[in-house]
């Protein structure tokens, strides 16, 4: 049985698989605690700005897809080719029940990921560059399966910036690897529960 979302226990988590099984056991609850009670609708308005910017016929993942609340949006906006990926099996588990997937990875981002050079022609991440969750260096790989002239899509945590984003954000511009179209404005994307949590979102064009 899921147990209650508690944001303590996640952001305790040491390693990945300490992470994924803080993810699987809270699962069943995870929509109900972070969108209804905590009023979190980061989901909802990154697929806002993918929906936006993309063609409806776009190849998508959705990196770290959690239940796939961030799919759900897009399917509402009319894509039908949508692909998530996540380390926690419960989490898939709950998102494939969603019906919004063409196809669903168990991956880590951080780590090489099973998809061809170019395979999709956006990525979007909401909600994992926060601390103690992906790691900077995913962008490296996210940036591969993005093909030349596609889009990454991310929201990043400011009010408590995870480590080693910044500079390899920097990186990537100047080595020609991607070029920023767009950056949002901070806002609370847990103003309920916690209004001091600011995310900021981008977009940046693949080279």
């Amino acid at each position: 049985m899921s147990e209650r979302f508690d944001a303590q226990r996640v952001y305790s988590a040491r390693t990945p698989q300490d992470l994924a099984r803080e993810y699987d056991r809270v699962a069943d609850s995870y929509d109900a605690v972070l969108v209804d009670e905590h009023d979190w609708h980061l989901p909802e308005i990154l697929a806002g700005l993918a929906a936006t910017l993309l063609a409806r016929d776009a190849r998508v993942l959705d990196a770290a897809c959690g239940t796939g609340l961030v799919g759900q949006h897009l399917a509402r906006y009319g894509f039908a080719s949508i692909e998530g990926l996540d380390l926690s099996p419960g989490m898939l588990r709950v998102a494939a029940e969603k019906g919004v997937y063409t196809a669903l990875c168990e991956a880590t981002l951080g780590a090489p990921l099973p998809y061809a050079d170019g395979h999709f022609d956006a990525v979007l991440v909401a909600g994992a560059f926060t601390p103690g969750h992906a790691p900077a260096e995913s962008l490296h790989e996210l940036t591969r399966i993005t093909r030349a002239g596609g889009l990454v899509l991310f929201s990043l945590r400011m009010d408590d910036p995870p480590s080693g984003f910044a500079p390899l954000i920097e990186h990537l511009a100047r080595s020609g690897r991607w070029t920023r179209t767009i950056e949002g404005a901070e806002f609370a994307s847990l103003p309920r529960a916690e209004p001091h949590v600011k995310n900021r979102l981008y977009v940046y064009r693949v080279g």
